[in-house]
């Protein structure tokens, strides 16, 4: 016998130690009280009575001694989780790698998964093996990183914590070398690069699936105010369906069609969204016998369809005002400095040589500001200044090429250092904390920051240099506005893992649930299991994410290299407190056995037959 809570000489102690104790106890009986009587005659009956009962009772006793030790020695010995070695069964280690890859989660024809189906041949390779043996569990997402082997209860806890990952790459892993026999538990869809050594035991079964394989919410190039959704729907199935798809959001009514789909065949179409509100969007699609829903929502974020209200202050700027009014989502207010007052409202302020001597109530955009106390000073004024390179990664200069640029003036502006702006941690980093997106920290000619209200300040007039000749130019306005409006679609990603580029954030799902998260110097990481529309908020930033299983890879649950022959044998439901879907452990019918006891010994100490 093996005892797998504790060591056998722990094990060993505590059960002399509790034979010990229930034998102390016995013995430890009350002696029996002496009485001085005038006379015996009366007692002499009862004396003569009881020397015929002294051996039944000292049977009874023992009995009763021997029930109390049983009852002891069966809790300790469950305690330690005994297992008896079996005999005749296999010794030699054994490795399983089970597939734990999003389609695993298929419903298969008797109500369980092919996960269900997989952790179960797990459960019966495990037992099968003897006790003396040793066991490692692994999966293909990473969730079980490969150790060394070890006992079956440690296989078994292993194997209890694995779930389905949807997103990630899975792949075979690399287990340690050995002489152990290798299984590999999986339906063949996403893992497919599996040793030849390797036991292959196929968990799949042909099943119904209509999912999303592309969703994406984006503005209509005709109209600069109106959105559409592009939808892309596949029927991964053996045989036509008929499928409902539905699209919801905030607002208007829900939007709703039905497609006849062939095998195989994926449909796509554009969805005017005019009619809802900013928020959420959601796309679903229903239909019969469909057993992967992991792919059946979809989620984006729609920005608000209004004019977006921008002041332009300036002392006169052809470009400036051509380039604007020709922005169709803008509602465009010019104003003179003298003109320009604090109760200003607008959704975001240009300064184009002047800066007020307050910062604005909301985010702006300054070209070659005068020295003001909100902002950074400036220390002397260049002549030809070098263009020494950009962040061609930030949004300001998406699709935007500085490669002509040519500045006649700037200034050069003191920004803090790295040092100060790290400074007691990422979380005080304070107000002025920027992000050069032109040239470099000596010599700043562009700089984004990101404090309570989000600015972008240009070194150099417009006049001083070619920018506003540049191709670019008109895109780098757009991208401005709509990096200083933070209002944009969601970011797209695949469940799982995610790090978005937001200090000390937080993230909540649509429910208003709070995610765990974990920060890093320059970003947030967060786990979204399943698809849904994530919000992370920073101090300085907010942006959405939208997570969705949006793939025909994962979506083609049928893409099995075993065949549609490969049949997963029925599910068992398992014995309370078993392990192999069979008898229950041993601790289990000790525990068990020791209840009776208790119960019968009880029962017979009422009826005064024990002791």
């Amino acid at each position: 016998m093996t005892f797998l809570g504790m060591s056998a000489v722990l094990a060993g102690s505590l059960l002399a130690a509790t034979g010990a104790v229930v034998g102390f106890l016995y013995w430890l009986k009350p002696p029996a009280r002496r009485l001085v009587v005038p006379s015996r005659l009366l007692w002499n009956r009862l004396l003569r009575e009881k020397r015929k009962s002294s051996i039944l009772d000292r049977l009874r006793w023992l009995i009763s001694l021997m029930i109390a030790l049983f009852i002891g020695l069966s809790v300790a010995t469950a305690i330690g989780r005994p297992e008896a070695s079996t005999t005749g069964l296999d010794t030699r280690a054994i490795t399983i790698v089970i597939d734990n890859s999003a389609t695993m989660s298929t419903r298969m024809s008797d109500g369980f998964t092919r996960w269900d189906h997989a952790v179960e041949h797990a459960r019966r390779l495990l037992q099968g093996r003897s006790a003396d043996g040793e066991f490692l569990i692994v999966d293909t997402s990473g969730q079980a990183p490969p150790t060394a082997p070890g006992q079956r209860p440690e296989a078994f806890d292993v194997l209890a914590g694995l779930t389905v990952s949807l997103g990630g790459d899975p792949r075979f892993p690399t287990v340690p070398n050995s002489d152990a026999d290798l299984f590999f538990i999986s339906d063949g869809v996403l893992v497919n690069d599996v040793p030849d050594e390797a036991i292959v035991i196929p968990v799949f079964q042909p099943a119904d699936n209509v999912g999303i394989t592309a969703f994406a919410i984006d503005l209509v190039p005709s109209g600069p105010l109106t959105y559409q959704a592009f939808l892309e729907v596949t029927n991964a199935s053996s045989t036509a369906k008929e499928v409902s798809v539905r699209l919801s959001g905030t607002g208007g009514p829900g939007r709703r069609y039905d497609v006849t789909l062939r095998a195989g065949e994926s449909q796509v179409r554009s969805i005017d969204l005019s009619s809802f509100d900013r928020g959420a969007v959601r796309a679903t699609v229903i239909s019969n016998g469909d057993a992967f829903v992991a792919d059946d929502h979809a989620y984006g974020f729609l920005p608000v369809q209004r004019a977006t209200r921008v002041a332009l202050i300036t002392r006169g700027s052809v470009y400036l005002e051509s380039a604007l009014a020709a922005e169709g989502r803008l509602a465009l207010d010019v104003l003179t400095p003298d003109q320009y007052a604090a109760g200003v409202v607008a959704d975001v302020y240009i300064f184009d040589r002047f800066a007020p001597s307050t910062a604005p109530p909301g985010p702006s955009l300054l070209f070659m500001p005068p020295d003001a106390p909100w902002l950074a000073r400036t220390t002397e004024i260049l002549s030809t200044p070098e263009v020494a390179g950009w962040d061609v990664e930030h949004p300001l200069l998406q699709f935007v090429s500085l490669v002509d640029l040519r500045i006649d003036r700037a200034a050069r502006i003191a920004l803090p250092s790295r040092s100060n702006e790290a400074s007691g941690g990422l979380e005080n980093r304070p107000p002025g904390s920027v992000d050069v997106v032109v040239g470099t920290r000596e010599l700043p000619l562009m700089v984004a920051s990101e404090a309570s209200e989000r600015a972008v300040r240009v070194s150099f007039a417009l006049d001083d240099s070619n920018f506003p000749l540049q191709p670019g130019f008109p895109i780098f306005l757009t991208n401005a506005l709509g990096w200083l409006m933070g209002e944009r679609v969601a970011l797209s990603s695949f469940p799982g893992r995610i790090e978005v580029p937001v200090l000390m954030a937080e993230v909540v799902d649509l429910q208003g649930n709070e995610m765990a998260t974990w920060p890093l110097p320059d970003r947030t990481v967060f786990a979204a299991p399943e698809p849904g529309l994530y919000t992370v908020a920073g101090s300085s930033r907010r942006l959405r994410v939208a997570v969705n299983l949006t793939s025909r890879r994962h979506s083609s649950v049928n893409a099995s290299t075993f065949g549609f022959d490969a049949e997963s044998s029925p599910i068992e439901v398992p014995f309370p407190g078993s392990e192999d879907g069979g008898a229950p452990e041993l601790w289990v019918l000790l525990l068990v056995i020791a209840t009776v006891l208790v119960l019968g010994e009880w029962f017979t100490y009422h009826r005064r037959l024990t002791v």
